[in-house]
């Protein structure tokens, strides 16, 4: 029976040597999660505008389909299609530390959204307007809508 020498066995690692190499990918890769979960933090103005989007060209939309005028009011808490019963769009509520300012085309200052109207005509064209959103700490948001799309212009 032949035996083999120290130099001539099958080269691999230890146990040990793959628990080592394991445990610090592990602390590698936590320190990375933990490093961009704060950077993932959600905005808190994208589901309004979101919301705002969708109902603008939901409305831009019905109004040429049916051939009828359509709106979207704004009110204190928040805004909404108006005589519309769909899902979603008939109301989104604004967080309670965010308030809207609309401008409509033309305007020279900002004016609160409670009690405004956005206009979706028959043809295809709605009002330009923009809206900014506002939070009590300070910061804010403004969107600005294509009156041809009612899509969020850059």
């Amino acid at each position: 029976m032949k035996r083999l020498s120290p130099s001539s066995r099958a080269s691999g690692f230890s146990l040990f040597e793959i628990i080592v190499v394991m445990s610090i990918m592990v602390l590698i890769i936590g320190i990375g999660y933990a490093s961009f979960s704060d950077m993932t933090s959600e905005d808190p103005f994208e589901k309004p505008t979101q919301s705002l989007a969708q109902m603008s060209k939901y409305a831009l939309n019905t109004a040429v389909i049916q051939h009828r005028g359509m709106l979207i009011g704004f009110d204190k808490t928040g805004f909404g299609v108006v005589g519309t019963s769909a899902e979603g769009m008939s109301n989104y509520a604004l967080p309670p530390d965010m308030k809207m300012l609309i401008k409509h085309w033309g305007d020279t200052d900002w004016q609160k959204a409670e009690g405004q109207v956005w206009h979706f005509g028959e043809q295809g064209v709605c009002d330009f307007v923009t809206v900014r959103f506002e939070m009590k700490d300070g910061n804010s948001h403004e969107v600005k809508f294509h009156p041809l799309t009612g899509g969020i212009t850059e």
